[in-house]
C-alpha cells in the first residue's frame, strides 16, 4: 500500500513539474533575452527555451531534450504552427510573410505578438511497484506524460530590430 501511495505521489510530482518547467520555458521566451546562463541565444532561442526547460525538470529530462518542443503560432491560424523547434532545428510548417486581419506583416515566427507554445510530449514513466496482474504475474505497466504551456511574445528587447534566430 505504501508503495503505490508513493508511486501516485512521484506521478504527480513530476506532472508538476514538467508543467512548471514548460510555463518557465515560455516565460522565458516571451522575453527575447539574448543569452541564458552564460549561453549566447541569438543563434537558436528554441536551443535556449530547452534548456530553461531541463534546468526546470531536477534532472528528469536531462537525457529527453528530444521530447521538448517549441511551437510559433500567428493569430491567423492557432491550430497549426508556422514554425515548430525540436532538438536545435526549426522547420518552418506554415508560410511566412502572411498578413495578419489587422494589416500587421508576420516576417518571423517568433515575432511580438505571435504565440509560442513550450510542449513536453511522451515523456516516459515506470511505475515503481507493478500495477496489473495476469496470472501469476505481476507486470509493470509505463505511462506517458506531457506538458504544455503557451504564451503571446513580447516586446523585443531595447536597441533590437529583429528577434534572435528561433
Amino acid at each position: 500500500m505504501f508503495l503505490g501511495i508513493a508511486d501516485v505521489s512521484l506521478v504527480i510530482f513530476l506532472q508538476s513539474t514538467l508543467t512548471n518547467a514548460t510555463l518557465e520555458g515560455v516565460r522565458w521566451a516571451i522575453t527575447f533575452q539574448s543569452s541564458y546562463n552564460g549561453t549566447d541565444c541569438s543563434s537558436s532561442q528554441a536551443s535556449c527555451i530547452t534548456k530553461v526547460v531541463q534546468d526546470n525538470c531536477y534532472g528528469f529530462l536531462n537525457s529527453y531534450s528530444s521530447l521538448v518542443t517549441v511551437n510559433y503560432y500567428t493569430a491567423n491560424d492557432l491550430s497549426n504552427p508556422v514554425e515548430t523547434c525540436n532538438s536545435g532545428t526549426c522547420t518552418q510548417t506554415g508560410t511566412l510573410p502572411q498578413t495578419l486581419s489587422n494589416g500587421t506583416v508576420v516576417k518571423y515566427a517568433n515575432q511580438p505578438g505571435n504565440i509560442v507554445q513550450v510542449q513536453v510530449s511522451n515523456f516516459p514513466w515506470n511505475w515503481l511497484f507493478p500495477v496489473a496482474a495476469t496470472g501469476y504475474h505481476l507486470t509493470a505497466k509505463s505511462i506517458n506524460l506531457n506538458a504544455s504551456s503557451m504564451d503571446v511574445l513580447g516586446s523585443l528587447a531595447v536597441g533590437a530590430t529583429t528577434p534572435p534566430n528561433p
